[in-house]
């Protein structure tokens, strides 16, 4: 049972530690700079508003 655990725990633990380092590759490659908030705003009709 115990051994169970500690398997399970690693397994979680090894999950966390791949998404952070793809998550961390991912921003390399996409970085949020030219993305705000503003730009990603979306008016009624759907269209993106402009600055």
């Amino acid at each position: 049972m115990r051994d169970m655990v500690k398997r399970i725990v690693l397994v979680v633990f090894v999950l966390l530690v791949l998404t952070a380092v793809s998550g961390y590759f991912y921003m390399q490659k996409h970085p949020l700079d030219e993305k705000t908030s503003v730009n990603k705003t979306m008016n009624i009709t759907g269209s993106k508003v402009s600055k």
